[in-house]
């Protein structure tokens, strides 16, 4: 568990990532561009694209959904000219043609988006000197192999480069979106018991390559994206981080796996991200709403990063004909649960002793691991949640897993932004460490922590803390992590007016294994009025 040591203002906090050159990183290239404002007769034409079947690598379970839903939120907002690529449809020479058709029917002030899920990688670059970190940047279709024709099934950050300048010479704005990672690690180790977890990276080695690409030009790449001025990019993640799939819903409101990017950024064309209510998204209510959400919906695993900063005012995307989508849960949602123990009969009765879950066996999908023998329990993304479980206890964390799960589709357009520091990963005994809300727009502020085990533990306000805050200001706490071990989540709650009552309910919950009581309170306060809420988990080890 953390046990809270100071709070206090910081200066505001540092950017997310790095500012990457145009070409030298797919990172940037992975990426939301910006629609700028044109003539009233501009169009928004779009190449939309989801591989889920690899026919030589590893699959995906989400990139198709991604790719719907994202297409339906552009019709949603009156793009006809849509064109969506899934699965074995997505070739090299397809989507070429695809691109030059959609070039031809495009006229200056067009907008042209270009969404992608699926498998990113890393190569050696192809000129020696090209690429700061020596490494060109790929997308990686449906057909790709190491060998053989397949080598050709791949995207290379060289070619995109040229595809957006002939757009951009031509006068047309650009949007591209790709909901993949190309190098990095995991923030954080996912433990076996959870199955091995689904990254949308591929890691592979060509001997004999049949792509046959032009030697790029010291121009071609750009210093800055300065040769680029209508492009503009929404990285998946930080630099350092593979990309995981998450359980969400699909289009049709069903549980599915998928990209947390690809599913905010559906969300926020949806109006969802739209704070000022004017119909116009602009680059910082894209970036803060993608941002804030996709951190709570992939359990911090995963940072996007909006490229190039500045400018946060221009203007997006419009959004007067969307029509927003209710994504709130209307029932607290049953956990997939899998029970590991000496014997099945334990098993058994420990399934029939529990509510709110289903239990699955091994192989399949699920939500949280059990494992009886350990006195642990494992998240479905392969976190340890709780450590040294007793049996009571097992029921609080099955309903602080339902809990945090209903409050993931609460508030999204009005989302605090959160993050751990120094990072994202697993904190250990006695580490000092500290934590940050961000984006707090409103002077009252509320919030608590919930340990593995589902205990409340209340940190603001204390008696002793101000009433309100000013808005605008981030919050920075120190922690220290004292056992038990596992993870911590912290909910908070800003208000425009008094949080007396919710303040006064967790305060009498402190130290109590209580997370749905707690988190009742917490959506029928957010429920009315003007607030925000902020999720964040943080994760510990002896």
């Amino acid at each position: 568990m953390i046990k809270r040591q100071a709070l206090w203002h910081p200066s505001p906090p540092a950017p997310w990532g790095h500012a990457w050159p145009f070409r030298p990183c797919l990172q940037a290239i992975l990426a939301l561009g910006c629609l700028v404002a044109g003539s009233a007769l501009a169009e928004v034409r779009a190449l939309v694209i989801g591989i889920d079947a690899y026919q030589h690598g590893s699959p995906l379970k989400g990139a198709v959904s991604d790719a719907q839903d994202v297409a339906q939120a552009l019709r949603q907002l009156g793009v006809t000219d849509l064109t969506l690529r899934l699965n074995q449809e997505v070739t090299r020479d397809r989507l070429a043609e695809d691109w030059r058709e959609l070039l031809a029917r495009a006229q200056s002030g067009d907008t042209l988006v270009l969404t992608y899920a699926g498998h990113g990688s890393q190569e050696p670059e192809r000129v020696e000197g090209n690429e700061q970190d020596g490494k060109d940047e790929v997308l990686l279709l449906a057909g790709f192999s190491d060998t053989g024709p397949g080598t050709r099934e791949r995207l290379v950050d060289d070619e995109l480069y040229q595809w957006f300048r002939e757009a951009n010479d031509r006068g047309l704005e650009l949007l591209f979106v790709a909901d993949a990672c190309h190098s990095g690690t995991l923030t954080r180790g996912v433990d076996p018991r959870a199955g091995g977890g689904r990254v949308r990276y591929s890691a592979y080695t060509i001997t004999e390559d049949e792509l046959d690409l032009p030697i790029p030009t010291p121009a071609a790449g750009g210093s800055g994206g300065e040769d680029l001025p209508r492009l503009t990019f929404l990285a998946a993640g930080q630099e350092n981080q593979k990309v995981p799939e998450v359980d969400l819903l699909d289009t049709q409101g069903h549980p599915s796996p998928r990209g947390a990017l690809s599913w905010a950024f559906a969300r926020a064309l949806e109006g969802q991200a739209d704070q000022d209510s004017d119909a116009r998204l602009t680059r910082d209510e894209i970036n803060r709403f993608v941002r804030a959400n996709v951190r709570a919906i992939a359990e911090a695993r995963q940072t996007p990063n909006l490229l190039p900063m500045g400018d946060e005012g221009r203007v997006v995307l419009p959004v007067s004909a969307a029509t927003t989508r209710s994504t709130t849960l209307a029932q607290w949602p049953e956990a997939r649960v899998r029970i590991l123990a000496s014997d099945e009969r334990s098993a058994a009765a420990l399934a029939e002793e529990l509510t709110g879950i289903s239990r699955v066996a091994e192989g399949e999908d699920a939500d949280l691991i059990l494992d009886l023998r350990a006195r642990q329990a494992i998240s479905g993304q392969g976190d340890v949640l709780a450590r040294d479980l007793v049996r009571p206890a097992l029921q609080t964390l099955i309903d602080k897993w339902r809990g945090l799960e209903k409050l993931k589709f609460e508030r999204l357009g009005d989302r605090l932004t959160m993050r751990v520091l120094p990072n994202d990963g697993t904190h250990r005994q006695g580490e000092e460490m500290a934590f940050e809300i961000d984006d707090i727009r409103l002077p009252y502020l509320v919030f608590f922590s919930l340990s593995g085990d589902g205990t409340l533990n209340f940190h603001y306000p204390l008696p002793d803390d101000p009433e309100t805050l000013p808005p605008g200001r981030p919050v920075k706490v120190a922690f220290k992590v004292t056992p038990p071990y596992g993870a911590d989540h912290i909910i908070a709650v800003a208000s425009d007016q008094s949080l007396g009552e919710l303040t006064a309910l967790l305060r009498s919950l402190d130290g109590k294994p209580a997370p749905r009581p707690a988190v009742e309170a917490v959506i029928a306060a957010i429920r009315q009025g003007r607030r925000q809420l902020g999720l964040q988990g943080l994760y510990t080890a002896p």
